[in-house]
């Protein structure tokens, strides 16, 4: 070991450009240590970065060197050698107390924004950060800082890649809580006679500041994501006169599970300063560091490692390991030597020796010991090296019962075991599949069939299934692993389960596909034999007695193991052998005769106490949906379990061995035998009725859920051990109550009633099991039909709508807030109430609630909405859509051949491809990691990972023009088939190893024979593959719809059923490839190979377009009126209904079938209706293990479904949408009432005190009249209004009735002439009095007397295209003219000009906020990619957005870039020059100079999606791309630097509110409301954009 430096300047030889030259000395002025980023080692292999932040008044070296001095830098001189393989970096910032009162003070938030920054840009070198795992060590203060830059930096997009990063932190004396001493120290600084003034910081460090409480509040929801070692001081350190320990350890500390606490014998100075390698506390802060490093170092290079490969498969799969608690358990129960007769037999030798893949079925009698025999198989092929995967079904535990969740572990434990198939399931991860919603069959041929099939390797796979009795569909499970036969891979599947009839058949089945051998256990006597004499080794008596013993047992066990082993544990408690004889005379032979026996025992006890121990333990072993811990039990039932001594060895006696605690502490029962017994039985002295078990249960959940403690508890990370279960089982355990349970209702409504569900809900975000949600939502539907059923034979006792509302809450929080919530759960109270509908139950109860800090108000936010969200498609046309499970393709004709990418979870823009011609087809492969685009003369497929263009080919040549493309879909090799106009197939093979060209297949196919004379077929109206593109559906106008088979070529089927001549013909194939469904005149369902034909009864509509589920569970139609309906696929009946927007061009199904998109000319939308996510939710439950949802009741009656589950008025609702705002018109504070316009000409005005709306002018319903410009008069007594497209201007008086409040509107004024030089109005504005009304056009201004309406003054205008004018702030006289050039200065009075300032528009861009889709507004703002061929000439005002800081004004800029698209970036200008003070034409004598706007922050400028305003105190606020309303303080004038902006996230906008229009229409006020036009009226949000003190004074 490299030991302890001596002090000298050789240390420092290599550092001299850095550090101060010469000897180093104590009293060197430590201010010179550099600020910012400063690297100290970087080493030959970089595996990892430890970055260092120093505290308060330290300094970038000199706080880590013993004496101050720099030969004693350990981070430098030391840690390289301790860890060879770490680049160190120290960071500075300016936190002396030295620095004078006239300097800036800045916060713990400038010194984390400015860490921030320099981390991602700080460094210009090869080497930088972010690209292996970060550690941090902070001293004191530096951990605030450190923290508060977490929080920041996964808060900003720009930050949150760098941040991830992060993996740990070493806190040196960090004051989590604070230190009294902070103000103490203030107060010195202030009375310094050397000027020092307070720190703003050092008042942050307070116990119980604002700054601590925040940091705690949002750091608790962060810290989970790093490791965490915090180190306290045990010194007392010296302050002048006195010593007095700085931290103590309740301070120093967080108390998070994941954190590591260590004292050092040290001071609050010296825990961060070594004397020596040998130093006890550097050892233990390296020792740390070493254990951080070794557990996140990554090798070099990008490749990815088997542990990336495998966090992203149990992503994906949702299971994290191997069923290994079963193993170890059945391998407790088995004794050595024994089952050596299995493993001898022929048939397992054969089986484990076998050339190909094969199936062992091992059958026994229940409680033969099949479990423990396959614990020893696999014991003996994973100890013999084989690649062995296992399971074991479980009755009883929902996890453990499902051929799904056995197919997913077995896929995780095959990954371990096989590199070939861990790299297919990550690849298929990272392509962003999700399988863990998959059914049964799905997930096998996703996982199996899709990835390990076709590995070639010479290695052998094993699996052992175990208790395939206990699964839910034994049938299912044979008939899946007997596809292991088409495998490239050997695959040996040995089962063990009873001999059921159902089971036999199943096997007799399977025998067609895979050998199948049948082996009835051997006679396992002598295991028995084995098991019992070794158990009784220890019994005090002879060994003749003992064998004696052992013999009788083995011949009254009849081969039962379960018998012998019970029977054996209650001789082992005998003392004597009279005993021994007594036990074995009384004991009967048979498990039923000695579970009577067993139950004898618990019907004995005399105790009370012991006797309600006994029912909740049998309680919970029985009916737990996965079993309980001790421990969990302990927590809920404190006063039973823990006034018991030794609880294992009561659980034993108090219930007859039927209960027993296996090795991981967990509550089960002896067998799933004793299951069947004790429901049956009729000995027990208790009630072990499944219904009264599930309702106490669930009260116990319940109750632990509404703890009034339980929010702190959770926010504190102190999670009761109970909490896991109770919040992810209780509705389980609903579902399986009695309906008509009083006490059941009770319990839901105290929950429901109550403050609880946030809290549940906080922590399902926290814990990552959001999800949950819509299966609680499905259970308490069902409880509630099934009460109402109820209810209707007897009284109702309670009005069920507040469980109904909840239902319906539960289902659509997921999909409206679920990933708002998964980042920052708090905001369940925050600000979901407020967005959430008037209707719903969350927003009722809690909309007001100690912690809401949003309130939002002024449109009709009812009901749920269907739209989860909206995107633009740009300024053409729309034409084609994909979808993958990651992201959604988009074509567009405006630039020609354009295709954007959108992400699929927060519906951000990815990229863009201009191919520039027009495009016919685009599609992802089923793994969504290609993505191909047939366009006029190429075809051009691209890797999603990164966006690279794969390749690209030629189209197919008819004559001298390309083919086009009627149908184009990937096939299971990932290979393109096409078929044409001209009835041609094609294949394009996408690998490398093949020539990638189209290739024309079989001319045969699809030449039709059989044609009457004189018909003409033409072009195919519809053709489709069906999923693995081995058969296509064809219809014609005039010809019957056919299948055909692709290779063979030939037709194989043909509908009788004569055609349509009227109409669409859309056909699409069921997935499943069975059936075929369309519409030909009549929505219908066909199955070709029974030749079965349905028609949808009832009303269909006129449909045109159709698309079947990725599951085949449910279809869509869309019609000419607008309308979508979904129906049930097996019953073809009308499910759902809701209305949209306009023509729908294309519809798709999400991958996960929870959502589908809605393509329209202009835009696209997102809907996830109830129905899809409820039916998902089913399918998740039940698998295909139980069948077709269809089938079992869950749509069975529509109606009352309906009534219940699903709210019509809710989507139907959307049909009554009103037209898009159009303008916004608002006073500067809250109270003064609020204008708007709307798409069909309707003006309003909205009444912000009384929450009431007025129609000033009605509009037009199906005729579009835009209402643009408004303007209000300074008393709010006089509203101005133009026409778009025209020159028609109104001037109507305003005024509200005293008596009730009523406003109401006369017209003053019109103007309806088109006088010359208006083509068109651009902008309306009253003067101070609202006697004079300025007109802009296009042309000229002019101003008018208000109200005759007489011309005061004119002014021709320059040839600008969008300019804007604004009242002068101080001088009422004037009106200032803002142009991309200069700010001109005009009086009221005549329009004379007074003076013109330059302004620097064009070559100062600050940042492209989002692309507008011209003049269909639809779809959220998108950032737009910076384009350097902008045409800068093209730069014009669009708007001045509202300032409220007299010295700043803020400018939207409209900039045309190459593809015709318009960019709106913004500005900030220093008004100084512009205002104050004003100057005459007569005192401009030299050339003013030109204005530049502020010098705006780079991380800022890319923060910023949509700039909004500027409020009093000079923060920006601003919209970034995920839609939350932000604040940051922008650089005052005259002192401006561009320093590292201080973001705050306030709230969010959902997606579905806002248009790229709408966001331009947003408004902030004075007081800090918040204005969004939302379909078609005006959200009024309150939030803490200002204090509630500045809110009150401007109301004031």
């Amino acid at each position: 070991m490299w030991k302890r430096l001596k002090p000298g300047r050789s240390g420092l030889s290599d550092t001299q450009d850095t550090t101060a030259s010469g000897p180093s000395r104590a009293g060197q002025d430590q201010r010179a240590d550099p600020l910012g980023l400063l690297v100290l080692h970087t080493p030959p292999e970089r595996t990892v970065d430890i970055l260092f932040i120093h505290g308060l008044g330290g300094t970038s070296l000199r706080s880590w060197c013993h004496d101050r001095l720099l030969e004693n830098l350990w981070p430098k001189l030391w840690l390289p050698h301790e860890l060879p393989t770490a680049r160190i970096l120290t960071f500075g910032y300016n936190a002396h107390f030295s620095s004078r009162k006239a300097q800036a003070s800045y916060t713990i938030g400038d010194f984390a924004s400015d860490l921030l920054f320099r981390m991602r840009y700080g460094e210009n070198t090869p080497e930088r950060l972010g690209q292996v795992p970060i550690v941090i060590v902070a001293h004191s203060m530096g951990g605030l800082v450190f923290k508060k830059a977490f929080i920041q930096g996964h808060l900003n997009d720009e930050f949150r890649e760098i941040i991830s990063m992060t993996k740990a932190v070493v806190f040196l004396a960090t004051p989590h809580q604070g230190t009294d001493l902070a103000g103490t120290l203030n107060k010195l600084l202030s009375g310094s006679v050397f000027g020092h003034a307070p720190k703003d910081y050092v008042t942050e460090l307070a116990r119980r500041s604002p700054t601590i409480d925040e940091l705690n509040e949002a750091f608790r929801n962060h810290a989970p994501k790093l490791q965490i070692f915090s180190f306290y001081e045990t010194l007392t350190t010296a302050m002048g006169p006195i010593s007095v320990k700085i931290l103590d350890k309740p301070t120093a500390v967080m108390g998070y599970p994941n954190e590591t606490t260590t004292p050092l014998n040290a001071n609050h100075h010296d825990v961060c300063k070594f004397t020596g390698t040998d130093d006890p506390n550097y050892v233990a802060v390296v020792g740390a560091l070493r254990s951080i490093i070794d557990s996140v170092t990554l090798p070099a290079g990008d490749r990815t490692t088997p542990e990336e490969d495998l966090r992203l498969i149990q992503d994906c799969l949702g299971i994290a390991t191997a069923p290994e608690e079963d193993l170890a358990f059945g391998l407790t129960t088995r004794k050595q030597e024994t089952y050596r007769g299995f493993m001898e037999s022929d048939q397992f030798g054969n089986w484990i020796r076998s050339a190909s893949s094969q199936i062992l079925w091992a059958h026994a009698p229940p409680g033969s010991g099949k479990s423990t025999i396959s614990s020893f198989v696999i014991e003996h092929l994973l100890e013999t090296n084989r690649h062995c995967s296992y399971f074991f079904f479980k009755h009883g535990q929902r996890k453990k019962q499902s051929a799904r969740n056995m197919l997913q572990s077995l896929a995780y434990q095959t990954t371990l075991r096989l590199p070939e198939f861990r790299q297919a399931l990550a690849q298929l991860a990272r392509s962003g599949a999700q399988v863990s919603h998959l059914d049964s069959t799905a997930l096998w041929k996703k996982l199996f069939f899709g990835c390990l099939a076709d590995i070639k390797t010479d290695i052998v796979m094993y699996w052992v299934i175990d208790g395939l009795d206990e699964s839910e569909s034994s049938k299912l499970v044979v008939e899946l692993v007997s596809g292991v036969a088409d495998f490239n891979i050997h695959i040996r599947v040995l089962i063990f389960s009873r001999p059921l009839p159902d089971i036999h058949q199943a096997f007799q089945l399977a025998k067609g596909r895979v050998p199948v051998v049948e082996l009835p256990l051997p006679d396992n006597r002598d295991d028995i034999k084995l098991m019992v004499a070794e158990e009784i080794e220890g019994l005090p008596a002879g060994d003749s007695f003992k064998a004696s013993v052992a013999d009788e047992i083995v011949v009254r066990s009849q081969g039962n193991f379960l018998w012998a082993s019970l029977v054996t544990k209650q001789v082992v408690k005998c003392r004597r052998e009279d005993q021994v004889m007594r036990v074995l005379d009384s004991t009967p032979d048979g498990m039923d005769q000695l579970f009577d026996r067993m139950m004898d025992i618990i019907t004995n006890l005399e105790d009370d106490d012991d006797k309600a121990l006994a029912k909740i333990l049998l309680t919970w072993a029985m009916y737990a949906k996965s079993p309980v811990t001790i421990e969990e039990l302990s927590e809920v039932y404190p006063i039973e379990l823990n006034s018991v001594l030794d609880l294992s060895h009561t659980i034993s006696q108090v219930c007859g061995q039927f209960v027993i605690v296996n090795p991981q502490g967990r509550v089960t029962l002896v067998h799933h035998s004793a299951r069947e017994y004790l429901k049956r039985t009729k000995r027990r002295p208790f009630s072990l009725n499944s219904e009264c078990a599930n309702e106490e249960l669930l009260v116990k959940c319940l109750a632990v859920l509404c703890n009034k403690g339980l929010r702190q508890s959770i926010n504190t990370l102190k999670v009761p051990v109970f909490l896991p279960y109770a919040s992810t089982s209780w509705a389980a355990h609903l579902d399986s109550c009695e309906p008509g349970s009083d006490c059941v209702l009770a319990a839901l409504f105290k929950f429901f009633n109550g403050p609880f569900p946030l809290v549940w809900i906080q922590y399902l975000a926290m814990s990552g099991r959001l999800s949950e949600l819509l299966t609680v939502s499905a259970k308490l539907t069902a409880y509630v039909r099934k009460r109402k059923k109820g209810d209707l034979e007897r009284s109702p006792s309670r009005d069920l709508s507040l469980l109904e509302t909840w239902a319906v809450d539960l289902m659509r929080l997921t999909a409206k807030f679920g990933r708002y919530l998964s980042e920052e759960p708090g905001l369940i109270y925050k600000c979901i109430p407020a967005l959430s509908p008037t209707s719903s139950m969350i927003h009722q109860k809690f909309e007001k609630n100690s912690a809401a800090m949003l309130s939002v108000s002024g449109f009709s936010n009812e009901v749920w909405d269907d739209c989860l969200a909206r995107v633009s498609s740009g300024v053409g046309r729309s034409s084609y859509l994909a979808a993958s499970p990651l992201f959604m393709a988009v074509t567009s004709d405006t630039p020609k051949g354009t295709i954007t990418i959108w992400d699929t979870k927060v519906f951000a823009e990815v990229k863009s491809f201009h191919l520039g011609e027009r495009i016919w087809a685009l599609v992802f492969n089923k793994s969504g990691s290609l993505l191909a685009c047939h366009s006029v003369s190429r075809t051009f497929v691209w890797e999603t990972r990164g966006w690279l263009l794969d390749f690209s080919a030629s189209n197919p040549q008819h004559g001298r023009h390309p083919e086009r493309a009627l149908e184009i879909k990937w096939d299971e090799d990932d290979a393109l088939l096409m078929v044409s106009e001209q009835r041609r197939v094609y294949k394009l093979p996408t690998r490398h190893t093949e020539e990638q060209r189209w290739k024309q297949l079989d001319p045969a196919l699809l030449e039709e024979s059989d044609v009457p004379e004189g018909t003409w077929l033409g072009t195919p109206s519809c053709v489709t593959f069906n999923a693995d593109c081995t058969q296509i559906a064809v219809i014609y106008r005039s010809f019957p719809m056919s299948i055909w088979n692709v290779d063979p070529p030939e037709m194989t089927a043909r509908l009788k059923k004569p055609p349509s001549y009227t109409g669409t013909d859309h056909i699409v194939w069921h997935p499943s490839g069975a059936e075929v469904i369309g519409i030909s005149g009549q929505v219908f369902k066909w199955c070709p190979v029974e030749d079965t034909y349905e028609e949808v009864q009832g009303e269909t509509g006129n449909p045109y377009g159709i698309m079947c589920s990725p599951n085949g569970r449910v279809f869509i139609t869309t019609d000419v009126k607008d309308l979508i309906r979904i129906y049930n696929t097996s019953s073809m009946s009308l499910i759902y209904k809701l209305s949209s927007e306009g023509r729908i061009e294309r519809i798709h199904f999400s991958p996960d079938n929870v959502r589908f998109y809605g393509l329209h000319a202009s835009h696209c939308n997102i809907w996830e209706p109830s129905c899809l996510l409820r039916f998902a939710e089913a399918t998740s439950e039940q698998g295909s293990d139980a069948g077709s949802i269809a089938d079992d009741g869950f749509w069975s009656n529509t109606e009352d479904n309906l009534s219940t589950s699903i709210s019509f008025q809710a989507s139907e609702s959307h049909a009554d949408r009103k037209p898009a705002v159009t303008a916004i018109e608002p006073g500067h504070t809250f109270r003064q009432p609020i204008a708007h316009a709307n798409k069909n000409g309707s003006l309003s005005i909205y009444d912000t005190i009384r929450k009431r709306t007025f129609e000033i002018t009605a509009g037009k319903n199906g005729f579009p009249i835009l209402l643009e410009h408004l303007a209000w008069s300074q008393k709010h007594d006089q509203l101005a209004y133009s026409l778009f497209y025209g020159v028609t201007v109104t001037v109507k008086s305003i005024s509200t009735n005293g008596t009730d409040g009523t406003i109401s509107a006369e017209t003053v004024y019109n103007m309806d002439a088109s006088p010359e030089g208006y083509d068109q109005v651009r902008q309306l504005l009253f003067d101070t009095t609202g006697t004079r009304l300025l007109v802009s056009g296009s042309k000229k201004c002019q101003v008018l007397s208000i109200p005759d309406g007489a011309v005061l003054a004119e002014h021709c205008l320059p040839e600008t295209w969008k300019a804007k004018w604004q009242l002068h702030p101080s001088a009422a006289e004037y009106i200032m003219y803002l142009t991309s050039e200069s700010m001109t200065l005009f009086s009221w009075d005549g329009l004379e000009q007074k003076y013109t300032i330059p302004l620097r528009l064009s070559d100062t861009l600050i940042k492209a906020v989002y692309v507008n889709d011209g003049d269909n507004d639809h779809g959220p703002a998108t950032t737009a990619i910076h384009d350097p061929t902008t045409d800068t000439s093209s730069i014009s005002v669009d708007a001045i957005l509202e300032s409220y800081n007299p010295r700043l004004l803020l400018v939207r800029t409209e900039t045309t870039t190459q593809f015709n698209r318009l960019r709106y970036d913004f500005m900030v200008f220093p008004t100084e020059q512009m205002h104050d003070p004003i100057i005459t034409a007569s005192s401009v004598t030299t050339e003013p100079a030109t204005v530049k706007p502020l010098p705006i922050h780079p991380s800022l400028a890319s923060a910023v999606a949509h700039a909004v305003g500027i409020l009093n105190d000079g923060r920006l606020v601003f919209l970034d791309k995920r839609l939350w309303v932000c604040t940051s303080p922008l650089p005052l004038p005259p002192d401006c630097p561009a320093a590292a902006p201080d973001i705050t996230r306030h709230f969010f906008l959902p997606h579905d509110w806002v248009t790229p229009k709408g966001l331009r229409l947003c408004r902030v006020l004075r007081d800090g409301t918040f204005l969004c036009p939302v379909k078609g009226e005006v959200a009024i949000m309150r939030g803490d954009l200002v204090s509630e003190t500045v809110r009150n004074w401007y109301r004031d």
